[in-house]
């Protein structure tokens, strides 16, 4: 049995998140897990303690992102001291740095960065230094899962995949979990009554492109409500609420519903799963729509969706930036033409063991490196 330590960044609500909560449960079956939390605040704080894991929540209070980063990896490398050798999975982009800090000139410990989210976005110098960050990651992990086709394209990877290294990893989710929490009771009575209810899943933040869809809702023909389900700072709320009242959306016509432990039982009433996003990795949100049965309407840009959605056989997909686009795309999903998502969520079943196969055979790997090198030095 050997230690098996899954970070992530805090505990707000995201896909993020609730799979580090799903996979440090899962992996706890074969070995000594613990969950830990940079920051302890957040949606799923509770949720993060149950379990057959141990959970540990590092710091108190905000700051601003990067104090809150170096905060965070100051009390990991304490934590970390004196505790025996563990392998460190970092879950989210977000918060690959503090383990990467915490670890600094520590070779007890191995670092696993999983990529779940786009690295070319074409945004000048903060792109160039986000390649730099990412080679210095490459360069220090004993694997990087790239979660989805997309990612995996990126040549910066090209390397690490040839030598094993990085390894191409699906999203999915549990399917018998996800149709037993759709069978919860009727979240908001929108979803019950006749008018169609577009659902958008995803943080009030640009990269989730949450404006988009509210300008094509306005370029409806038919009478339609958008409900955005993620948490956002009161500022972030009170900036979507006015773009959408700008953009003629009424109260009775869109909802900013917060965060939710059960994304399930808004996803399997909705008329409509929209993924508008400027980018992505593997958006998990789409395959729990399709796990549900739930039409989707996806940007071409959102991450491999075109490969999740077989290039429009299973949703339609829409150029991403057009707010004309994506309106024709609801149109034709809301009509007698739907597409829907067919039987597609059987190929994206949960990756958890695929991802515990994965750190076990990097568990063993680290275990004959350091027998070998014990070996040679009493040798000499």
């Amino acid at each position: 049995m050997t230690d098996i330590i899954i970070y992530v960044h805090d505990l707000r609500s995201s896909g993020v998140v609730r799979d580090a909560i799903r996979l440090a449960d899962h992996c706890a079956e074969r070995h000594r897990v613990t969950l830990v939390a940079g920051h302890g605040d957040g949606f799923f704080r509770d949720l993060a303690g149950q379990g057959r894991h141990d959970f540990v929540a590092l710091c108190k209070g905000r700051r601003s992102p990067v104090a809150m980063k170096l905060h965070a990896a100051l009390a990991l490398r304490r934590w970390l001291a004196g505790r025996p050798a563990a392998l460190i999975v970092s879950m989210g982009n977000m918060g690959h740095a503090t383990p990467f800090l915490a670890t600094l000139g520590a070779r007890r410990h191995a670092c696993v960065y999983r990529i779940s989210n786009e690295i070319a976005r074409g945004d000048g110098l903060r792109g160039a230094l986000r390649t730099i960050w990412m080679k210095a990651l490459i360069a220090d992990a004993v694997s990087i899962p790239l979660v989805g086709a997309a990612l995996a394209r990126n040549p910066i990877f090209a390397d690490a995949l040839a030598d094993g290294r990085a390894v191409e990893m699906r999203s999915g989710v549990d399917l018998a979990e996800a149709r037993a929490k759709a069978a919860a009771p009727s979240p908001h009575v929108w979803l019950d009554e006749d008018v169609p209810v577009i659902l958008a899943i995803g943080r009030l933040r640009p990269q989730k492109n949450h404006e988009l869809l509210i300008a094509a809702m306005a370029r409806l023909d038919r009478p339609a409500r958008l409900v955005i389900l993620g948490g956002g700072t009161d500022e972030e709320r009170a900036r979507y609420t006015r773009i959408a009242t700008e953009a003629g959306l009424k109260a009775d016509a869109f909802l900013l519903a917060g965060e939710t432990d059960n994304v399930f039982a808004w996803l399997s009433r909705a008329k409509l799963f929209a993924l508008p996003s400027r980018w992505e990795g593997s958006s998990v949100a789409l395959i729990e729509a399709m796990a549900v049965g739930t039409p989707i309407v996806a940007s071409t840009l959102a991450g491999d969706a075109r490969e999740v959605l077989d290039h429009g056989r299973y949703g339609r997909l829409f150029d991403g930036d057009d707010p004309d686009a994506l309106a024709r795309a609801i149109e034709a999903q809301l009509s007698d033409g739907v597409i829907g998502p067919g039987d597609r969520a059987l190929a994206y079943a949960s990756p958890d063991d695929d991802y515990r196969a994965l750190f076990e055979t990097r568990i063993h790997q680290r275990f004959v490196e350091r027998r070998s090198r014990n070996l040679w030095m009493k040798a000499r």
